[in-house]
């Protein structure tokens, strides 16, 4: 009878710390939205539900995918980094009838005008969405629980995350933000103690504008004396140019 025991608690343990990491795909329905929003899901190697997690949440989930779980796994297997969970949120590139707009740029673009009054309160209700109910569906259906929260947004998904920290500036502790672009920051004005940490990156190689706007940023925290970490990097406006800083960025983190 002890032996049988012995057994029973060895394979227990072995199981739950044997666990590869994984890549998990969940849909919901966004109130805000009116419509089925995607997330994709990076749990990394021996998760256990009843640890709490650093998350980063990205927009344009559907960039996370095996490239970034490889070069994931691959950072936490030397130990450099304590492993997180990446929650990718999935944009709506959708495109807009007669348009050659999708809809992910009026969820992203908060100054976007447009005669149909479903996309001029498209970025409001997106708002909701991902600050509230993404928040509420991972705490009550995937019941992960969160020690620090992070942002990571590329393009116009970066111009939403300097958007959203102007009205929610203590949702995430730091940001991660490549190639900027129809980023907002009028009006922006953080506790002067306590706010978010930007990490701004823009390529050499990218249009003029998108370069423009990144130093225009960097040059108003300076102004405002917010700490924040600019850089221009080789490369361009490209996928695989944003995972490769990623992954050099999360070790900041």
């Amino acid at each position: 009878m002890r032996i049988f025991t012995i057994l029973v608690c060895f394979t227990i343990i072995n199981f739950s710390f044997g666990q590869e990491s994984r890549l998990e795909h969940f849909i919901f329905y966004s109130k805000s939205l009116e419509e089925l929003r995607d997330i994709t899901v990076y749990f990394p190697k021996n998760f256990a539900e009843e640890y709490s997690y650093n998350v980063i949440f990205c927009t344009d989930g559907q960039f996370i995918d095996g490239q970034y779980k490889h070069k994931l796994d691959s950072i936490f297997e030397t130990k450099a980094v304590v492993p997180f969970v990446v929650l990718g949120v999935y944009s709506n590139e959708k495109q807009i009838s007669n348009s050659i707009f999708e809809y992910r740029n009026f969820e992203y673009l908060e100054n976007s005008i447009s005669d149909n009054s479903d996309l001029n309160t498209r970025f409001r209700r997106h708002l909701t969405f991902f600050v509230s109910e993404v928040d509420d569906y991972v705490k009550n259906e995937l019941k992960l629980k969160i020690d620090k929260k992070y942002f990571y947004g590329v393009s116009n998904g970066a111009g939403f995350g300097v958007s959203m920290s102007k009205y929610y500036p203590e949702l995430f502790s730091k940001y991660i933000l490549y190639s900027m672009a129809g980023e907002n920051y009028k009006n922006l004005k953080w506790n002067g103690n306590q706010y978010p940490f930007f990490i701004i990156r823009c390529g050499d190689k990218e249009p003029k504008p998108f370069i423009e706007g990144s130093k225009k940023l960097s040059k108003y925290l300076t102004k405002k004396h917010y700490n924040h970490l600019f850089e221009v990097f080789n490369g361009g406006h490209k996928r695989e140019d944003w995972l490769n800083l990623f992954i050099e960025d999360i070790k900041k983190l």
